[in-house]
């Protein structure tokens, strides 16, 4: 399953929930500070910048692929009263529904469980909205409402064609044009029939004429123009896709349910909301949540179905011998400080990925990053991705239904869930790991119960919860508790009365302010597909999300690499040794292609710059030369090519009568090498590879010039003599024309190869360059990949 962090500008969810440690979010799993329950985290601005709202921000994304199935829009902030002043807040909220199959084999060991964003910014947040297009085409027709009787503005219905096709023609030609770069405000679409075949058009109004050009419209004016794509470049809009269709049912402030939009991992979800409280600071914020009600959770967690796909992980514990490797004699020794034995720290799951092993006097032994040594297979347990118990994952429940928000949450429950796994792991095993799991379990209730009076209250069950140390925080994160939701009562119920008639006591105007915003914040009781009287399984979001996430195969993005590509000059001169002063012309430039292509991630760019690399011998030759003195390697490097240009010119010469005219006739003769390379496309060499890729042949060059505008067929040396355009050409060559983003996702270095260099010449060395990019970017913390 595709999971993708919530926010950009974090290289993995370990890096996002250390920046969310000590924050005001951290607060908030899974006890809010006033001791009851609190399924979700608050993603405030602090950590989470890019999702405030602004142009160029990257905002909330959605974590996995499934279905918004009910949501609230708010049309504008909801407000409620303070002190006579009108608080702003959001109650805009979008449930997504998403299922992890593991194994598509075992199709019924999955899960359902739904993704819950909670006061998201509301639609006024992103003022109005109108879509904009701009023309690509050199000029592009204008057209008027056909004057035909019977004729149907809103064009062809959906499904086939009607009998009075009539009713369904183009609008008529105006004979006027609108040229390139126009920008336009699109205000309707509709399909027409345009020489009997439906094809799609726009009504637009002109928003704006570039200075010197002739418009059949001027800025203000209406009119049709075709919708094609090749013709005009649709702006996208700032609101998010399923914001967008969720407008269209026209349903504001209220709970729609019973629908179904198709999301994807990584869509805009939205943004964080404008939220201000009484007596403390506005700020931007959400509340994110994952819960499930699937009654497979206990067998899920269990791998009941034993699923062996996925990666495996390498679980570690404290306290055991760590060792150093011998390179010279290819063993291992222990290590030592002081002359004392080093021991390992925690008790840690490592990917397995993530682990060099070696094997030494026939035992395994494994590298652990995090201890920055290695350890025996003795000391190691492989655990699958999907055995989520040994990983640390523990069910807990309160099935009880709370009478009063003071009633959760109950400590009850807790010592005897506990007790019954600590019970559970002594009697059914007694290998070492699990009577590390009993001693654990007894470690935990212990440090719980702070004033050692054998119980636990909500105080010491919520400062536990919060603990920073790092094997209480692991553990907490992996708890998946089973409780009432918060959002289903409102504050006429008997759940917050209590709680609200003590606090008129005191501070009335606050209740008044907590009773209208719980009002306007409930929602599950909306939606039917919830058994809302049922208690919800509710997981971590980040933490639960990211260990069901694809480790193998379709590797994940680097989330670091989306939120704001930058190629540093060092990065450059690091892998090609290049000047400063080129690396200073080249890294801003490749910068802003990689982001215009989508080479977003460090495998992409690494493999990138590998290719680049041996394509333009370090950055010191940006054209295809065709001089060579020696004739052997001129044969091994195009051999496939000189045997079937030489054999269309010499039919009857053998392979070996080719390789001597090569000898021969093609050795430091430029012209006549070009010539035999090139017969269908050879005009005075114009049409050799160039730019950093090196664009080869007469088509390619011409189907960059449609693309960009660039006229290199015209002016081919354009592609050498200019930086920007030898960066943008090689950047369109690679995601455009040769679709390379998605092998360099799996790291296939020798398909990544053939598409640029079909004699994969110098793989090696490709390989080797990637590979100092690779280790240079994730060394120097800009960038990774997972």
């Amino acid at each position: 399953m595709k999971m993708v962090l919530p926010v950009d500008g974090y290289r993995s969810a370990t890096d996002f929930m250390e920046a969310m440690q000590g924050t005001a979010s951290d607060a908030y799993w899974l006890l809010k500070p006033g001791e009851f329950w609190h399924g979700g985290v608050h993603l405030y601005e602090n950590f989470a910048s890019n999702a405030v709202y602004r142009p160029e921000s990257h905002g909330l994304k959605c974590m996995t692929d499934g279905h918004a199935v009910a949501w609230r829009l708010n049309d504008n902030y909801q407000t409620a009263t303070y002190d006579n002043n009108l608080l702003k807040f959001s109650s805009t909220f979008v449930l997504i529904k998403s299922t992890c199959v593991p194994d598509e084999d075992k199709s019924a060991n999955a899960l359902e469980f739904y993704t819950l964003w909670m006061q998201i910014a509301p639609l006024s947040e992103y003022g109005t909205d109108t879509p904009t297009a701009t023309v690509t085409a050199s000029s592009l027709k204008v057209r008027q409402d056909n004057p035909a009787q019977g004729w149907v503005r809103t064009g062809l219905p959906v499904g086939n064609v009607p009998n009075a096709s009539h009713c369904y023609e183009a609008p008529l030609d105006t004979h006027t044009t609108l040229p390139k770069d126009i920008v336009v405000e699109i205000e309707e679409e509709a399909t027409f029939l345009l020489n009997g075949q439906p094809a799609p058009f726009m009504f637009v109004r002109v928003k704006s004429v570039p200075d010197g050009k002739v418009s059949g419209l001027s800025a203000g004016e209406s009119g049709w123009i075709s919708g094609l794509d090749t013709y005009v470049k649709r702006k996208a809009s700032n609101l998010p896709d399923w914001m967008q269709k969720a407008r269209e049912h026209g349903v504001f402030n209220q709970v729609v349910s019973g629908k179904s939009i198709e999301v994807k991992a990584g869509d805009l979800i939205g943004h964080l909301s404008y939220h201000e409280r009484p007596e403390t600071a506005p700020q931007h914020f959400c509340h994110l949540e994952v819960f499930s009600q699937d009654q497979r959770m206990e067998d899920f967690l269990a791998n009941k179905a034993a699923v062996t796909k996925g990666a495996a992980q390498l679980h570690t514990l404290p306290n055991k011998t760590l060792w150093k490797y011998i390179a010279d004699t290819e063993t291992f020794v222990a290590a030592e400080v002081g002359g004392a034995p080093s021991l390992s720290t925690a008790e840690r799951f490592t990917s397995e990925s993530d682990c060099q092993n070696k094997i030494s006097d026939g035992k395994t032994w494994y590298e652990i990053p995090a201890e920055s040594a290695w350890m025996s297979a003795d000391d190691v347990e492989k655990v699958n991705q999907f055995d989520l118990e040994k990983r640390g994952f523990i069910r807990l429940e309160q099935n009880e239904e709370p009478q009063s928000i003071f009633q959760t949450p109950r400590e009850g429950w807790l010592r005897q869930t506990f007790g019954r796994l600590e019970e559970l792991t002594r009697s059914e095993s007694s290998d070492t790991y699990s009577s590390g799991d009993a001693e654990g379990y007894q470690k935990l209730l212990q440090e719980m119960d702070t004033n050692q009076d054998g119980l636990i209250d909500a105080n010491e069950l919520w400062r536990y919860l919060h603990n920073n140390q790092p094997h209480i925080q692991y553990q907490v994160q992996r708890l998946v508790v089973k409780h009432h939701s918060e959002w289903l009562k409102d504050g006429m119920t008997t759940l917050w009365q209590t709680a609200l008639n003590e606090q008129a006591g005191s501070y009335p105007e606050l209740a008044l302010y907590n009773y209208e915003y719980i009002n306007k914040l409930v929602w599950m009781k909306d939606v039917q597909e919830i058994r809302s009287s049922e208690a919800l399984w509710h997981m971590h979001p980040v933490v639960f999300l990211d260990s069901l996430g694809e480790r193998n195969g379709n590797r994940i993005p680097c989330s670091f690499c989306q939120s704001g590509i930058e190629i540093k000059p060092e990065l450059l001169i690091h892998c090609f040794g290049i000047s400063s002063e080129k690396a200073d012309l080249y890294a801003p430039l490749l910068t802003n292609s990689f982001i215009k292509y989508d080479i977003n991630n460090c495998l992409r760019i690494s493999h990138f710059l590998g290719q680049i690399g041996v394509e333009t011998q370090m950055f010191t030759k940006f054209r295809e030369g065709f001089y060579y003195t020696d004739g052997d390697r001129l044969w091994r490097i195009y051999h496939t090519q000189l045997n079937l240009g030489l054999s269309r010119r010499f039919p009857s010469y053998t392979e070996s009568q080719r390789k001597q005219y090569t000898k021969e006739h093609l050795v430091r003769n430029e012209d006549e090498l070009a010539k035999t390379l090139f017969p269908s496309d050879y005009e005075g060499m114009d049409y050799r590879g160039r730019g950093l890729i090196h664009l080869t042949h007469e088509s390619t060059y011409n189907s960059y010039n449609e693309y960009s505008g660039n006229e290199v067929i015209s002016n081919p040396t354009m592609l050498e003599e200019d930086p920007v355009i030898a960066v943008d050409s090689a950047c369109w060559f690679w995601s455009k024309f040769a679709n390379i983003n998605p092998l360099a996702d799996t790291d296939n270095l020798s398909e990544v190869t053939y598409k640029v260099n079909t004699a994969k010449l110098n793989i090696t060395t490709r390989g080797e360059i990637k590979n100092l990019a690779f280790n240079y970017i994730k060394q120097n913390n800009t960038g990774c990949i997972k």
